[in-house]
């Protein structure tokens, strides 16, 4: 039975195609992957990539529950069908003039009923439709766009559309996660990440969020970076670090990512958030001055003496000073004080005890030789000397689950290489716990 399919001819480079709109239903029925089409072919034939986990963690339950869902445009390579296009001629528009009322391509394209599409670009949103449908009927009434490009099934054929295949999946490259972050709409974390930026009092001046650094989650040492203490993707990170203890405990997982909270969510998570980082800036030490605009950052990054910066032998300050003023140092504080909630522990009491008794000065305990280096005055490490650390503070905070001192020190000497360090010692603070929820001290 023939089938008409409304359509836009186009041409680009040597290839026609046409540009149609088809119901998800039909989509879904005729539409196919490409290893369904040639399940056997040797690799010559191959025309395929990998349906991924996140058709069926992330995608279809985007198609299932989000209302302002929206997918571009599938493109398929069609072969057999007999395909012929009938061009519709437009008698009479104001912007249609006698010289070029042919030009433009609208008609009808027949197929025979015979042809077989399947997805050049779009397999994993072909997938997801499939498996949403199934889930869901009433989808298939929905609509998508679909680029239509005739196959030859002739050696020649098959590369050419091979070739085509491989551009277009090699070349439509993902946005990446620093861009998530500036323009995501759906991720809480990013939303709220963005709003700090743009409203928090002092976050708004402290924050580098550029385009060439949207990827960043350090600053190098470098005048440019000075005025600031941590970049966009770096703040997104440790915003996630903190919203995870929100509220005792919130899981944030790729469906928490992918479906935006509602606005009275996203004001709960902004002024938990706000709290935080105003407890911190006020009591950590050294940024009074910072915040009061006498001081750059990137002072609060300097080795420094009584008489002021220390000055290495071609005269420039050597690089050292407060660990806070570095992500690095902001992740761990805010590992430490997602422990303290999840502990059911104040935070605000928390962030006074350890600004307090504490150094916050990096070339310190529990900072120098776990996340940084004092001979090549960087800092290093990953996500075990991260752990470390916050295991360290949790120690010195009695907090529950803290590792027993013996492991604690094992663990410690082995990461700093000093075979003399201890753990820190317990703080008394407002927070404490009952005695049998603390750490034992036996060794």
């Amino acid at each position: 039975m023939p089938d008409y399919v409304p359509a836009l001819r186009a041409q680009m480079g040597d290839w026609t195609y046409y540009v149609t709109v088809m119901k998800l239903g039909k989509v879904a029925r005729e539409c196919r992957l490409a290893e369904e089409i040639q399940t056997h072919a040797d690799l010559d034939n191959l025309i395929q990539r990998a349906i991924e986990d996140r058709v069926n963690k992330e995608m279809v339950p985007y198609l299932l529950k989000e209302k302002q869902r929206f997918y571009g445009a599938l493109v398929v390579a069609v072969y057999g069908g007999d395909p012929e296009f009938s061009p519709v001629k437009v008698e009479e528009h104001d912007l249609i003039d006698d010289t070029n009322r042919s030009s433009y391509g609208f008609g009808l394209l027949r197929f025979d009923g015979s042809q077989v599409y399947y997805a050049l670009d779009g397999q994993h949103r072909l997938k997801s439709i499939q498996e949403a449908i199934r889930l869901d009927a009433d989808l298939a009434k929905e609509e998508i766009a679909v680029i239509i490009l005739k196959h030859e099934e002739t050696k020649t054929g098959m590369q050419r559309t091979r070739r085509l295949f491989s551009t277009l999946n090699r070349r439509a490259k993902p946005t990446t996660k620093g861009m998530n972050i500036a323009i995501d709409e759906d991720d809480s974390v990013a939303i709220v990440t963005r709003r700090l930026v743009k409203e928090h009092k002092y976050l708004q001046k402290l924050v580098l969020a550029n385009v060439e650094s949207i990827n960043s989650k350090q600053l190098n040492p470098s005048k440019k970076n000075d005025p600031y203490i941590t970049t966009l993707a770096a703040l997104y990170e440790t915003n996630e670090i903190l919203l995870g203890g929100y509220d005792g405990g919130l899981q944030i997982d790729q469906d928490f990512k992918q479906f935006r909270r509602s606005y009275q969510d996203l004001d709960k998570y902004y002024n938990f958030l706000e709290k935080i980082w105003n407890r911190l800036f006020d009591k950590c030490p050294g940024f009074e001055v910072v915040l009061q605009g006498k001081k750059s950052p990137g002072d609060l990054r300097k080795k420094m003496d009584k008489d002021g910066p220390v000055l290495d032998d071609d005269g420039k300050p050597v690089p050292g000073g407060s660990v806070f003023a570095r992500p690095m140092g902001q992740f761990v504080i805010a590992e430490l004080l997602r422990s303290v909630a999840m502990n059911g522990r104040s935070i605000e009491d928390a962030i006074d005890a350890i600004m307090s008794e504490v150094s916050m000065d990096i070339d310190d305990d529990p900072w120098v030789n776990v996340i940084w280096n004092p001979e090549t005055r960087n800092i290093q490490g990953g996500k075990k000397e991260r752990g470390l650390l916050v295991s360290l503070l949790s120690f010195s905070l009695s907090l529950k689950g803290a590792p027993k001192i013996r492991e604690l020190n094992k663990l410690y000497r082995d990461i700093s290489g000093n075979k003399r360090a201890t753990a820190l010692p317990l703080i008394d603070w407002s927070g404490n716990v009952p005695d049998e929820a603390a750490p034992s001290e036996t060794t």
